[in-house]
């Protein structure tokens, strides 16, 4: 049950919507860098395509590691993506999209996969899909594929999708992130 604020009650999730995204796109409250085009705004959500950096999990057979108290640098290869990414079967890769993302105060977003790639079995998050107001950056994405064949993408095939919604109170814009990912370089798994 969730407890009445004397500023706002909880009564329902309020999802951005075509008319509202593209106003938010052409006002520049929301940014990409490179920019997006026009049709990469869906009925709810707006298409993100993917970048040219992927990091490859090595194959470190009866290695233990403990990720929420240390990441060791030498389980991640970064790779440039020229000549296409290639995901084999079971295999998880993180990778960027290609655009850089600014979300104003008042919006969070969530990163999910798109219907057609998920029917050839690829998982765009695992369990990490939200992303915070002010937030700036390239979004990680933690690609799996489930599906028993080679999934091949380029740069610049569309990836996922963003879905936008409105929080209760915008975030002061002098807000100092606590996140470790804003502005990253790589998609690899950062120190905590």
């Amino acid at each position: 049950m969730v407890a009445e604020s004397s500023k706002w009650k909880a009564t329902h999730w309020l999802i951005l919507s075509y008319l509202t995204l593209l106003s938010y796109w052409k006002e520049k409250k929301i940014r990409f860098k490179p920019d997006i085009q026009e049709s990469q705004i869906g009925e709810s959500s707006i298409d993100l395509r993917l970048g040219n950096i992927a990091s490859k999990l090595i194959e470190n057979p009866g290695v233990t590691v403990r990720p929420a108290v240390t990441i060791p640098k030498d389980l991640f290869k970064d790779t440039k993506i020229k000549d296409g990414l290639t995901i084999g079967p079971k295999e998880l890769i993180l990778a960027f999209t290609m655009e850089e993302g600014t979300l104003p105060a008042d919006l969070c977003a969530e990163v999910q996969g798109r219907s057609s790639l998920a029917r050839y079995g690829l998982a765009t998050h695992i369990t990490s899909p939200h992303i915070h107001p002010l937030f700036t950056g390239r979004v990680a994405l933690e690609l799996y594929n489930h599906s028993a064949i080679k999934l091949q993408f380029y740069p610049g095939d569309l990836i996922c999708q963003l879905i936008f919604s409105q929080v209760t109170e915008p975030l002061p814009l002098d807000w100092k992130q606590k996140g470790r990912y804003k502005g990253q370089k790589t998609p690899q798994p950062q120190k905590l």
